[in-house]
C-alpha cells in the first residue's frame, strides 16, 4: 500500500446525512496521516443539471408529496443491480465518471450514497481499485447493492441478515455502525452550553427539526401542543429554510419559551442541552441522537426510508414514534419518567458504535494492504465539465 492512499469518497447533497457520514470518514482518515481524501457528490459532478432536477424533485415529494415519494421508493427497494432500471441509474454519467476516476487515480473509493456509477465501470472494465459502501440508513434498500462492493459497513445486525438472503457472503459484511464526526463523541459540560446558548439551566428543552417538517402550519401545531401540554422548552432548528424562520418568528418572537435558529454547525451542542430530539428519521441525525444518548421521537415519519427507519428502531424500542399530536404529548410525557428513560437510554446505547469511523477506515485500510495500488501518482487538479479544480476543494 503506498504511504500516502488517494482515497475518494462519494457523497451527495441530497440532505446533509450522506455528507456528514463522508466527513466523519475523511476525520479517521486525516487522523492517521492520510491526507489526499477527497469527498465528492460524484453525481452533481458528472451530471449537474440532472442532479438539479432530481434533488428539486426530492425536496418537493417529500414536503408536498410524500405518499408519492414513498411509491417510488418502495416500488425500487427490491431492485437488483442487473435489473434494467439499476444498471441504467448506475451507469448515468459513466464516461464522464470514468474520466474522473482517471484524473484522480484512487486508490479506492467509498460510498456513502448509491450513485455507484464506479462500480458499473468495474464490471465493464475491471480494474484494481477496491470498493466499499457505507449505509446511512437502518433499512436497506436495493439501490445500495452492487456485485463489485468489496466490503458493506452497516448499521445493524437486522440489516445483515438481509444482505445475507440475497447473496452478500457474510465476510463481506461489518456491523460498524453509521460513523459520526468526532464532536458527537466528546463529553460536554451542559452549564457552560446552557450559557453559550442562552438558555436558563432551570428549563428542560426539547430540539425540534422545524427544517424536517417543511411548512409551519405543521410545526405551528407541533410547537402549541408541547406549550399546552408539557413544561418543556423548545429550541425550533429551521436549517436555511429562511421563510419557514420567519413565517415561525412571527408568531413566537416574544415567547420565552421558543428559541427560534437557522442553520447551525453546533448541533450536537445543542443536542447535549436537549432533553428530547423532535425530528424525520434521517438515518445519520438518528445516529448522531443516540452517541449523546439523547432520546428520540420521530412525528409522521415520512414514506420511504425514514418509515423505514422509524419502523426498524421502533420494534428494537431506541425511539418512539407518534402519530397524531395526542399521541406525541404522550411519549412526551413517558420520557418524563424515569423508568422509561433508563430503558431508551439503555437500548440507545446498546446500538450506539461511536468509532464507527475509525473501525471502517482501520478494515479499509488492512484491505488495501493486500492490494497493488490502483492507477499510480495522484493527480493535484481535477477536470470537469472544461474546469479544473482543487481535489481538496470538494465539499
Amino acid at each position: 500500500m503506498k504511504p500516502d492512499p488517494v482515497v475518494l469518497i462519494v457523497s451527495s447533497a441530497f440532505g446533509d446525512g450522506h455528507a456528514k457520514v463522508a466527513q466523519a470518514i475523511e476525520q479517521s482518515f486525516r487522523s492517521r496521516g492520510i491526507n489526499q481524501v477527497h469527498i465528492v457528490d460524484l453525481f452533481g459532478e458528472v451530471h449537474p443539471l440532472l442532479n438539479g432536477i432530481t434533488r428539486t424533485f426530492y425536496l418537493k415529494s417529500t414536503a408536498y408529496a410524500p405518499n408519492l415519494y414513498g411509491i417510488m421508493y418502495n416500488m425500487t427497494s427490491k431492485m437488483k443491480p442487473d435489473y434494467p432500471l439499476g444498471q441504467f441509474l448506475h451507469s448515468m454519467g459513466k464516461h464522464k465518471v470514468r474520466k474522473f476516476l482517471n484524473d484522480l487515480r484512487p486508490d479506492l473509493i467509498i460510498h456513502t450514497y448509491p450513485y455507484l456509477a464506479a462500480s458499473q465501470l468495474g464490471i465493464e472494465s475491471p480494474g484494481n481499485v477496491p470498493i466499499f459502501t457505507v449505509l446511512t440508513d437502518y433499512c436497506l434498500h436495493g439501490r445500495w447493492l452492487h456485485p463489485r462492493t468489496m466490503k458493506y459497513f452497516i448499521p445493524s445486525e437486522s440489516i445483515k441478515q438481509e444482505l445475507m438472503k440475497v447473496g452478500v457472503a457474510e465476510d463481506r459484511i461489518s456491523v460498524s455502525g453509521i460513523p459520526v464526526r468526532a464532536a458527537f463523541a466528546e463529553s460536554a459540560d451542559r452549564v457552560e452550553l446552557i450559557q453559550k446558548h442562552g438558555l436558563r439551566e432551570d428549563r428542560r428543552y426539547i430540539l425540534l427539526s422545524a427544517g424536517a417538517y417543511g411548512v409551519s402550519t405543521k410545526v405551528r401545531k407541533i410547537l402549541k401542543s408541547v406549550l399546552e401540554h408539557t413544561d418543556f422548552d423548545s429550541i425550533v432548528l429551521c436549517g436555511n429554510n429562511q421563510k419557514l424562520r420567519l413565517s415561525i418568528e412571527a408568531d413566537y418572537r416574544n415567547n420565552e419559551r421558543v428559541h427560534i435558529l437557522g442553520y447551525t454547525d453546533e448541533i450536537h451542542e445543542l443536542m447535549s442541552v436537549s432533553s428530547c430530539l423532535l425530528t424525520k428519521a434521517g438515518g445519520v441525525t438518528l445516529t448522531e441522537a443516540f452517541a449523546l444518548s439523547l432520546p428520540v421521537i420521530v412525528y409522521c415519519p415520512l414514506p420511504g426510508q425514514e418509515a423505514g427507519n422509524a419502523k426498524a428502531l421502533s420494534r428494537q424500542k431506541v425511539l418512539y414514534t407518534a402519530s397524531t399530536e395526542k399521541e406525541l404529548i404522550g411519549r412526551l410525557r413517558l420520557l418524563e419518567m424515569k423508568p422509561y428513560r433508563e430503558e431508551i437510554t439503555r437500548q440507545m446505547n446498546a446500538i450506539s458504535q461511536k468509532n464507527a469511523a475509525d473501525r471502517i477506515v482501520s478494515e479499509v485500510l488492512e484491505t488495501l494492504e493486500h492490494r497493488p495500488s490502483y492507477l499510480g501518482q495522484p493527480v493535484h487538479s481535477l477536470q470537469v465539465e472544461g474546469k479544473a479544480k482543487t481535489a481538496h476543494g470538494y465539499r
